[in-house]
């Protein structure tokens, strides 16, 4: 009776143990999936980093006196306008004039915006929407717009950056 309890046991024990390999090996696939996601984001990270480095550098260029200079447009040439546009869109503004130029009117708190910008949070939707209407558009060029305004061309290197992230 004892050799049969012995092995009826060991039957169920055998059983366990395959499930618990079964699941053990669904697991070590899912970490090797999960792994090799984490290192494509970090290789994605890695090849942007780049481009967030160019805005920040662009803005640090920025000074106040040319926020100024594109707030004092009454009839903004059209260069200026459409890059403060796209700028608006990604800070979630309003793009008509008079908005731009209230956004603007603060320069400390639109700077510290534009420095502290976080990508990651911005909806793809918004950045499929700046990509398609104005990085689209040839005279999107950050050498184009400083013909116009050396403010507006840092801010169109800004939104070219932060839409390539």
């Amino acid at each position: 009776m004892a050799l049969v309890t012995v092995n009826a046991d060991k039957l169920v024990a055998n059983e366990k143990e395959r499930v618990v390999s079964a699941e053990a090996d669904i697991v070590n696939k899912k970490a090797s999936e999960a792994k090799a996601i984490s290192d494509d984001a970090e290789a994605d990270l890695n090849a942007a980093k780049p481009e967030l480095e160019a805005a920040e550098l662009a803005l640090k260029s920025l000074e106040k006196a040319a926020i100024v200079e594109i707030k004092s447009f009454p009839n903004p040439p059209k260069a200026v306008s459409m890059v403060m546009e796209a700028v608006m869109v990604l800070l979630g503004e309003k793009t008509d004039w008079n908005n731009v130029k209230a956004v603007l009117s603060d320069t400390n708190a639109f700077i510290y915006k534009l420095l502290n910008y976080d990508v990651s949070k911005t909806p793809e939707s918004v950045l499929a929407k700046v990509r398609k209407q104005y990085l689209s558009l040839a005279e999107f060029e950050p050498v184009y717009v400083g013909k116009n305004s050396q403010a507006a061309k840092c801010l169109c290197v800004w939104a070219l950056s932060v839409s390539k992230f």
